[in-house]
């Protein structure tokens, strides 16, 4: 069965957005990937990963894992409830949480 992930980009974005994931690829929560925004690949995280059956619209394709370690469920919670507490949009907190993490390399 096919799987959708919400992947978080730290941008100022109101959501996270919608991607397929890869046959095989197997992503969790807090995973770091490389995703597909308009003509480039963009660093993100993701939130969710749920079951996807039918829909609208094709999604696009999540291009890769990235290898650095994955975010703790805790502070992606963390980045989400900040995101809320300050009535902001949740890519900003994450722009922050990865910027203060050592060694993370470009998508």
């Amino acid at each position: 069965m096919s799987r959708i992930a919400s992947v978080l980009l730290p941008m100022p974005l109101p959501e996270a957005f919608d991607y397929a994931e890869p046959e095989g690829m197997d992503l969790a929560v807090g995973d770091q990937v490389a995703a597909p925004l308009g003509p480039r690949l963009m660093r993100g995280v993701v939130t969710q990963v749920r079951d996807g059956t039918g829909g609208n619209r094709p999604l696009k394709p999540i291009a890769h894992r990235i290898d650095d370690p994955p975010l703790p469920a805790g502070t992606v919670a963390f980045i989400e409830w900040a995101a809320r507490y300050a009535a902001d949009n949740p890519g900003w907190p994450l722009a922050m949480a990865l910027r203060g993490l050592p060694g993370l390399s470009a998508a």
